[in-house]
């Protein structure tokens, strides 16, 4: 054997900044190789992407609606432009919590809060066991960045699921050429 491909996994921060940083990771591999191959190491090729650009992408989502099942539920729902179906699939679970801030709305107190994506679909929910903190001021066409959607989101999001389109990429240079009103202020 003169090569082994040893796949990714190789994590981003989510914000949370627990990742061991990636020399740590490297060498982890090193040691195994050496002990499984000593002198006879195979060429090893990695798939580090999220750990490459995991905090390159932010998605900009806006807040549809702020609301309650029930007039008798303590618990409150939002629900933004973008869900599970639109590029966060790996929120199943929770096994990714993306950072979520509101820049319309820094200083103000919080809720625990349920996010929603658009679709009817009902698993188009993020953070129904540990709710997200939001503002109890958070209102529809309010602005939330979904931080550190660099791998993935997009491919993810590649089909118009429920009549929706998938997620508009943008690159810096094609933002600074462009007008984001809402987005000038952030």
């Amino acid at each position: 054997m003169d090569t082994i491909n040893i796949g990714g996994g190789f994590p981003t921060t989510f914000g949370d900044n627990k990742v061991p940083d990636i020399s740590t990771y490297a060498s982890v591999i090193k040691a195994a190789l050496n002990v499984h191959f000593g002198d006879k190491q195979p060429r090893v090729i990695a798939e580090p992407g999220r750990a490459m650009v995991g905090d390159a992408g932010i998605i900009v989502s806006e807040v549809v609606l702020v609301s309650l099942k029930n007039s008798n539920d303590a618990q409150r729902w939002v629900y933004l432009d973008v869900g599970r179906f639109h590029g966060l699939p790996e929120t199943e679970g929770e096994a990714i919590r993306y950072r979520l801030t509101l820049p319309e709305r820094r200083n103000s107190a919080s809720t625990p809060t349920i996010i929603a994506g658009p679709t009817c679909d009902s698993i188009d929910t993020m953070y129904g066991r540990n709710p997200v903190e939001t503002p109890v001021d958070l209102r529809s066409g309010d602005i939330v960045l979904v931080h550190d959607t660099g791998a993935y989101t997009a491919n993810y999001s590649s089909v118009g699921f429920n009549g929706l389109s998938p997620l508009r990429v943008c690159l810096v240079e094609d933002i600074n050429q462009m007008k984001f009103p809402k987005l000038q202020a952030i």
